[in-house]
């Protein structure tokens, strides 16, 4: 029975994630997947903690230094993919664990789905950490069945990822969907399922965190909506706009109030505009009900995330007309990624 199942290349990426890195290697090694027929490789950004050296000492883990002073998600993918050879990849980022029956779970739904990439359920190791924790367990729910995107953590034919090019190297965030959206393009489908696939530790603690975070999803919506804005299909577009609307509208309204003499009218649009989520019933629905208190919380995320994804969204445009995009930089040059 294990002679017909084919062989795996897993890819992990990561940049100082000596924290995370040891468990993610573990549970690969965990997986109920026959191990000789998996090839793991870890793909370094450019860590100047003991992330290599971890990975060096790790059973059949091959390692790669990018070596390079801008590394991204899509260097370091591209790297670990084109280094195999093996027909199917799974991509994970270090901060996840496998889960054990996830390989399996994957290889059969590849072949009963005929799907090109096969992704299943990323859940918080730590859900009930903090409230950042909390709202990052919640995104993670996506669509179930055919879908559009799929995240870092993704079983994916070899072929596509050589008929697509892989990942865009120049894209500091949203490389996934991206990607995701290519692999539509070119006739292939994308299946998720309910299965658990991986645990994730956001490890988030501080505001500075959470601020980053969604300034570089508004840096990707703006970006790839307005890199496929010509195309049928306008990926992120609709996001993008969104984000312009509930950010630019309430000072519109509130502008507007006053040169027209309706201040109080001006007010009423502009805490609509932001207070949307607190009238959508699904919001809350989608969590329990208006008795759950953390729904409340996460209704208020959703209404001030944009504002702060705008601010992503305003320096893309910055960097567009300065030559001044966002760059990551290399950890063991002593540089940090600038905003």
């Amino acid at each position: 029975m294990t002679d017909s199942l084919p062989e795996i290349g897993v890819v992990a990426i990561g940049i100082n994630v000596e924290k995370f890195l040891a468990e993610c290697l573990q549970s690969i090694h965990a997986s109920d997947y026959p191990q000789d027929k998996l090839q793991i490789v870890f793909v370094d950004g450019g860590s100047t903690d003991n992330s290599v050296a971890l990975a060096e000492q790790a059973d059949g883990v091959r390692v790669i230094e990018l070596n390079d002073p801008h590394p991204t998600p899509g260097k370091g993918r591209n790297a670990g993919w084109r280094s195999l050879q093996t027909p199917l990849i799974q991509f994970l980022d270090a901060d996840t664990a496998l889960h054990p029956q996830w390989l399996r779970t994957a290889v059969n739904l590849h072949v009963e789905s005929k799907a090109g990439a096969v992704c299943g359920q990323r859940r918080e190791k730590f859900p009930d950490k903090n409230l950042y924790h909390k709202i990052a367990n919640r995104e993670w729910e996506y669509e179930i069945g055919r879908c559009r995107y799929f995240g870092g953590e993704v079983l994916i034919q070899r072929e596509i990822l050589e008929k697509t090019g892989g990942f865009d190297p120049a894209l500091i965030a949203g490389e996934d969907p991206e990607l995701s959206y290519r692999v539509r393009q070119s006739g292939e489908t994308i299946f998720r399922t309910a299965d658990a696939m991986t645990t994730h530790d956001l490890d988030m603690t501080r505001f500075k965190q959470y601020f980053k975070r969604a300034l570089r999803s508004g840096y990707a919506y703006a970006e790839l909506g307005t890199k496929f804005i010509m195309n049928e299909e306008k990926l992120w577009a609709r996001e993008l706009l969104r984000v312009i609307f509930r950010s630019l509208a309430p000072i519109v309204f509130l502008i507007g109030g006053v040169y027209i003499n309706q201040v109080l009218a001006g007010l009423v649009l502009a805490l609509l505009v932001i207070l949307r989520p607190f009238f959508q019933s699904s919001q809350f629905k989608r969590g329990g009900g208006f008795g759950d208190p953390f729904n409340w919380v996460y209704a208020g995320h959703l209404s001030l995330v944009p504002i702060f994804q705008f601010v992503g969204v305003a320096r893309y445009f910055f960097g567009k007309l300065t030559s001044r995009p966002i760059r990551n930089y290399a950890y063991h040059q002593s540089i940090r990624g600038n905003v």
